[in-house]
């Protein structure tokens, strides 16, 4: 993201930067809207799924997966925004600081209704959620951001890549996390 640039971006719409300028306004307003279009069906999906009816441990776990899915979908997006925001890009900063407050609060409600339920430890939720996140998004997120420069050999990075976004040993690694948090298991 660093490199891209009001010309760099009207060359490839075909217009010129006066028309960039005037339907976005800056680089950074640009980046936002972006940003905000490409997260957009991913917390709808994860509001859906915590909206529906049924038990929370089941609705929670459909939502870490649809999360999870996304990652998958977008894992070289991801790893570019998450190192944008570590080259301090301002856009990509404000837009990983505003996650808090949606679907991660989704899911703390979610685990605080399995908590009610009696289907998770009465544990603090956020302790609860970074377990869960720790197991399952965390390796995703590190494989994403590892791509093009691997701190492990190249077969060994392509295997640990292979297990991290294989899905059946994503829903093994949630299953196992969630087994693990269930009262009396820990």
């Amino acid at each position: 993201m660093p490199s891209l640039t009001v010309r760099a971006v009207a060359a490839a719409a075909g217009a010129n930067p006066g028309s960039f300028v005037y339907h976005f306004g800056t680089r950074d307003a640009f980046l936002r809207e972006l940003l905000e279009d490409w997260y957009a069906p991913l917390l709808r999906g994860v509001s859906t799924v915590a909206g529906k009816d049924g038990p929370a441990l089941l609705r929670l776990r459909r939502a870490i997966l649809g999360l999870l899915d996304f990652g998958r979908e977008h894992q070289t997006f991801i790893g570019r925004i998450v190192l944008a925001a570590a080259a301090d890009e301002s856009a990509a900063r404000e837009f990983i600081a505003s996650l808090a407050g949606r679907h991660p609060r989704l899911l703390l409600r979610l685990i605080a209704a399995a908590q009610a339920e009696g289907d998770l430890v009465a544990e603090d939720p956020l302790q609860v959620l970074c377990m869960l996140m720790g197991s399952v998004g965390l390796p995703l997120l590190v494989a994403s951001a590892w791509q093009g420069s691997p701190p492990f050999d190249k077969a060994v990075s392509a295997a640990l890549g292979n297990i991290v976004r294989d899905p059946e040993r994503i829903r093994q690694r949630l299953d196992w996390a969630l087994h693990g948090l269930r009262p009396g298991e820990g």
